[in-house]
């Protein structure tokens, strides 16, 4: 147990026995699509997460279930989807400069050769400085997504309702009351991403497990997926029932 969190559960619910692997393996091949269509099957995935968010927000033991009833699926994926967009647009918008920035550095001594060398160092500089105010800025904004965003996140799906995720006063309260269990989710989180890398570069090391590359990257992005949202959803369950049990006090 850490702060509240069955690491034992949560890391390995999804392969609980066969039947949770067979739908597992459905998930992973819905991600592999992804990357041949796109956001279609992803949305389905999202969606599949929300199953998962309601059995820990109704006190049940997070397990994985059969697939089907697609269109609900779709739409609750849509919600989920929706809501992390327009919140991540900030730092989407913060990423555009550095995207261009970094496609434009690499043609600029080729114009350096043309006569403009002299400007070749003052660009350099403005581009570093550039880079370096951009980053201070979307450090801080993109753990303030990855850590309050989902309890707009798991609003949305607690109230079935899109708008919920705008009804800033109702989710911050719960973030608020137990904001400690989202960071321990975050670090969570955070600790199965860098052994996931880690487990990347070293298919990399050889020619034979790169050749498996294709068939890993979708089992992560399922697995993180599922793991992410179970996660986050138990901290706001644990907010919410000591929000819930203040109120019963007064």
């Amino acid at each position: 147990m850490l702060s509240g969190f069955d690491l034992n559960h949560l890391f390995l619910f999804p392969f609980r026995d066969q039947e949770s692997r067979k739908h597992f393996l459905i998930g992973c091949l819905l991600c592999l699509a992804s990357f041949i269509i796109p956001i279609f099957p992803w949305l389905l995935v999202s969606g599949y997460s929300a199953i998962l968010i309601r059995q820990v927000l109704q006190g049940e033991t997070s397990h994985l279930v059969p697939w089907g009833n697609w269109e609900a699926l779709l739409k609750d994926g849509a919600k989920l989807f929706g809501i992390r967009l327009i919140y991540s647009s900030p730092l989407i918008l913060l990423m555009i400069p550095i995207f261009l920035l970094s496609f434009a550095f690499p043609l600029f001594p080729a114009f350096a050769q043309n006569g403009d060398s002299h400007n070749l160092g003052t660009f350099f500089l403005v581009y570093i400085m550039a880079m370096v105010g951009l980053f201070i800025l979307i450090m801080p904004l993109s753990l303030a997504v990855g850590l309050i965003v989902p309890a707009a996140e798991i609003h949305v799906i607690a109230k079935d309702n899109f708008s919920a995720g705008f009804q800033v006063k109702e989710w911050w309260a719960i973030f608020k009351k137990n904001w400690g269990g989202f960071v321990v989710a975050m670090a969570i989180l955070y600790g199965v991403m860098m052994v996931m890398s880690f487990g990347m570069q070293i298919m990399m090391f050889t020619l034979v497990l790169m050749c498996l590359l294709p068939l890993f990257l979708p089992a992560v992005a399922m697995y993180y997926t599922i793991v992410q949202y179970v996660a986050f959803a138990q901290a706001y369950k644990e907010g919410q029932d000591q929000l819930a049990l203040e109120a019963g006090n007064r």
